[in-house]
């Protein structure tokens, strides 16, 4: 029987993953958590298999769901395993038999694919782990090919907040639909801790999972002699019936099945996931620490989650996954991996295990399938939204975006994109003056609804040239209002003028005498589920500033504000990020203008105290991850339409600093606004002397902010656009 979510239609998924569940491993027990997850969502689940199941140890937990579909591959085909184009195919199959909503692969090669499917790609959601970190360590050819992977798809999955970064700064296109999806628990898991010590005076260790060099498997097989050299009984528990083979080292998972047979090592062989954990919730200790290349990886191990979720405290090694995890105190770090090392490490921890088994477990409810299904509604639901589901009309209307620079246009995009009663095209210019006529015609003639996105010379031509039957909508923003090109509009054509504040409405209206048009004020949009992610250690003593060009942007008194700071902390940071003066040729030809930046720029090169704080930082489209360590977020300006990056940086937590300037206080608000420099530095001074105080101001100024969120001010588009 067909399920329905709170909206009265049934969301149909389609999930892959390039996994042969057979073998149990990570990726096989997260297709596994993910049907089961998705399933919580309230949607249908059709799973198609990469290969036949004849071990049902995996499928059989998620074979009898409410809503779970499982398909196995092709009878007809002679093969093993669906190959990633084979599986990309079958998928389309499926798709054009029963259209699904939402498409989710597993897997590079699939992935791309998938993405690169007109049908498939436009709804696929899509995972890869192991991207290669650093950047440098990504060729070019696997860069290419992740940049058009993610480029195509409709969102990405990652497993961490690290790894969102990561992607974020690496690929461009992967910013503001890039997704945490961590690995899952199962909810009972929680409920089957056991209470310590579980085995008398002797301690009892265990591992599950594969068995591989570098998860350091064989030294761990060592411990309980060297245990007992130093006086600590150590039973040890090996679960898991996988021996990787290793290139580097080809007789090594023979000497690691050797080990197996040693007499003080109880060695399970392989179990289900569930008779795993059972296994693992008697012991005392996970063992789970990796060789220390793996350290940099920004993944974190499923089985690390099971352990802590099981209540057994897992020696892990210190790394910045583990540290946000469980903090730097955490006894059961593994800094040297030696034999006599970890049992030092033990030694030293035995007495507070007792207390860890509560704690490691509360760390890690958040992963949960429970609570990852929540996510994961929550993320399916931003993404349909609201006006996708009530259509305005029965028949699409043809919209077209004109303009050179849509880069405060990239959430009303994504709103037009989403309605199944909107054909969305654009008209991109190639510079602010200079357009292909032709095809601009070609396109005038196709739509209904024009946009014109900046009022410059593309307002110009579509309020001349535009057909009796078609609406003009154009948006102003402020540099526009001293363009010479502005008495060539014909602004008895625009139906409405949208400006991003009623300060611009009465200075346009002031500027070119245009009574007769309709003015409408929507804000600019942030998207409010993209910037809110945590804040990054020591958040509260970085300020950010984004955009120094041009003048009136006011680096002076950011530099100002650094300093008297520093009087008072050295910790304080100040983390510029956008482009540099000379890159704009047309405000650096300027002989004042480039007089005042490098007056400015030797300021900070003479200063000791700026120089080794103010941070320059290129410009990108990964700023809610480049948020995540701004705590202030400054706006020194002089004049500002609106000032996007202060929204956007509320939203993500960050508390905005406004100089006094004409109409800040009728967007922001009063809360926020000082007339100088020096009331602006004790008003952080005493936020950061009280972390409740700064708590409680970050939480108000994510409240703020959400009236500029991308449904509200998508509404407003559309009351526009749809407007008799």
């Amino acid at each position: 029987m067909a399920r329905t979510d709170t909206t009265g239609s049934t969301r149909t998924i389609l999930l892959y993953g390039d996994v042969d569940l057979n073998i149990i491993d990570g990726s096989a027990v997260w297709l596994v958590s993910m049907a089961e997850a998705l399933s919580l969502t309230g949607s249908e689940v059709c799973v198609l298999l990469k290969t036949a199941v004849t071990n049902t140890r995996l499928l059989e937990r998620i074979a009898g769901l409410p809503g779970v579909e499982i398909v196995q591959p092709d009878a007809t085909e002679d093969v093993e395993a669906l190959k990633p184009r084979t599986a990309a195919q079958r998928m389309a199959q499926l798709d054009a038999e029963r259209p699904f909503d939402v498409v989710i692969a597993r897997g590079a090669q699939v992935a791309a694919h998938v993405a690169n499917s007109k049908v498939l790609g436009p709804k696929s959601w899509l995972y890869i782990t192991d991207i290669a970190h650093p950047r440098s360590r990504l060729s070019e050819g696997d860069l290419a090919m992740l940049r058009r992977t993610v480029g195509q798809c409709r969102r990405f999955f990652v497993q961490t907040e690290a790894a969102r970064s990561h992607v974020e700064a690496t690929i461009p296109e992967a910013a503001g639909k890039t997704l945490v999806l961590t690995p899952m628990v199962p909810d009972e898991y929680f409920d089957l801790r056991g209470s310590y010590p579980s085995s008398g005076t002797q301690l009892s260790a265990v591992y599950s999972g594969k068995f591989a060099r570098k998860w350091r498997t064989l030294e761990m097989c060592s411990l309980p002699a060297a245990a007992e050299e130093n006086d600590l009984p150590l039973a040890l528990t090996m679960i898991g019936d996988k021996f990787q083979h290793d290139p580097q080292d080809p007789s090594w998972s023979v000497t690691m099945e050797d080990a197996m047979a040693l007499p003080y090592i109880d060695w399970t062989g392989g179990m289900s996931r569930d008779e795993a954990a059972k296994e693992v919730s008697r012991h005392d200790v996970g063992l789970s620490w990796r060789d220390a290349s793996m350290d940099a990886s920004l993944e974190i191990s499923t089985k690390v989650l099971e352990y802590a979720a099981l209540g057994v405290p897992p020696m892990v090694n210190r790394n910045a996954q583990h540290l946000e995890l469980f903090g730097a105190d955490y006894p059961l770090y593994v800094d040297d991996d030696s034999t006599d090392s970890v049992v030092n490490t033990l030694l030293d921890a035995r007495e507070t295990l007792a207390e860890l088994k509560e704690d490691v477990s509360s760390r890690v409810r958040q992963y949960s399938i429970s609570s990852s299904a929540s996510r994961l509604k929550a993320y399916f639901e931003r993404s349909e939204g609201d006006y996708v589901r009530s259509p305005r009309s029965k028949h699409k209307t043809r919209v077209l975006i004109a303009g050179h620079d849509l880069q405060f246009a990239g959430e009303l995009v994504s709103v037009l994109e989403m309605r199944d009663d909107i054909e969305l095209a654009f008209d991109h210019w190639k510079t602010l003056h200079h357009h292909d006529a032709k095809e601009s015609e070609r396109l005038r003639d196709w739509a209904d609804v024009i946009i014109c996105e900046w009022c410059g010379p593309n307002a110009v031509w579509y309020s001349n040239n535009k057909r009796q039957r078609q609406k003009l909508i154009v948006r102003l923003h402020m540099f526009e209002l001293n363009g010479p090109w502005l008495t060539n509009v014909a602004a008895e054509n625009i139906d409405a003028l949208i400006c991003v504040s009623q300060l611009f409405v009465e200075r346009t209206l002031e500027s070119t005498g245009w009574t007769s048009t309709p003015f409408r004020v929507i804000p600019n949009a942030i998207d409010l589920a993209d910037l809110r992610r945590p804040k990054a250690a020591d958040h509260r003593f970085r300020l950010g500033l984004v955009g120094i060009v041009p003048m009136r942007k006011r680096l002076d008194r950011a530099l100002d504000l650094l300093e008297e700071l520093l009087e008072e902390d050295s910790r304080y940071t100040l983390h510029i990020r956008g482009r540099m003066p000379w890159e704009y040729p047309y405000e650096w030809k300027k002989p004042l203008q480039r007089e005042a930046y490098l007056e400015i720029l030797d300021r900070i090169g003479q200063s000791p105290a700026l120089r080794d704080a103010v941070v320059f930082e290129p410009f990108g489209p990964d700023m809610a991850s480049w948020m995540r360590k701004i705590g202030y977020i400054l706006s020194p300006s002089s004049d500002e339409s609106f000032h996007l990056a202060p929204a956007e940086a509320m939203a993500s937590g960050s508390i905005p600093l406004f100089w006094q300037r004409p109409g800040v206080d009728q967007i922001f608000s009063k809360r926020w606004t000082r007339e100088t420099t020096s009331q602006v530095r004790e008003f952080v001074s005493a936020l950061n002397s009280s972390p409740e105080a700064h708590e409680e101001e970050s939480l108000a100024a994510a409240e703020y902010v959400r009236r500029f969120d991308m449904r509200t001010t998508g509404e407003q588009w559309l009351e526009e656009i749809f407007r008799s």
